[in-house]
């Protein structure tokens, strides 16, 4: 089936169904011991992108290269986005709360999703966001000897290093790209 060909223009998907939840006591683990703690504590149990997406949010995000692309093929006045493009991060905004008691103690604090989530920054996601990169679903066709890339092509693979679960949704109304 022909699908619109992907470009540098619009937002991805975005992805996440939460608006924040409490992460200590829930999907993190129970309680913190270390009364009071930083919102960012290394004690912070982070947990994988695909766990988080139920109560984290990452907004649609513009499509932009993360690097400055040359490209002797040009689709609509735009570059198209080939397989293994990378995107500019995916940023997390949403807050968790975390809790931390002791016998003197008992502390609540907002804490940035992307510090709950894992990541390749020393373990954790970073602060920017996650990283995104064009994962091809044709097989037959190419650009500039690169598959290229279609709409509603995923912009991660379900690893820590790329785990953004959002699609491509910007693309050419009038070039499709087939199987």
């Amino acid at each position: 089936m022909a699908i619109g060909a992907a470009l540098f223009k619009g937002n991805c998907s975005g992805h996440g169904t939460g608006s924040g939840s409490s992460h200590h006591p829930g999907l993190g683990g129970g309680i913190l011991s270390n009364c009071p703690h930083s919102p960012t504590t290394g004690t912070i149990n982070p947990k994988p992108v695909a766990q988080m997406d139920a109560v984290t949010t990452w907004k649609p995000t513009e499509q932009k290269p993360k690097t400055k692309l040359e490209r002797s093929v040009i689709i609509n006045n735009k570059i198209p986005i080939i397989d293994r493009d990378e995107l500019v991060p995916h940023p997390t905004k949403t807050k968790h709360t975390t809790t931390s008691a002791s016998r003197r103690c008992f502390t609540t604090r907002s804490s940035p999703a992307w510090h709950c989530t894992e990541g390749i920054s020393g373990g954790r996601e970073a602060s920017e966001g996650h990283q995104r990169r064009c994962y091809s679903s044709t097989k037959t066709v190419w650009i500039t000897g690169e598959l290229a890339g279609r709409i509603g092509d995923d912009l991660g693979e379900d690893t820590t290093e790329w785990p953004c679960l959002s699609t491509i949704s910007g693309g050419s109304e009038d070039v499709f790209i087939g199987d």
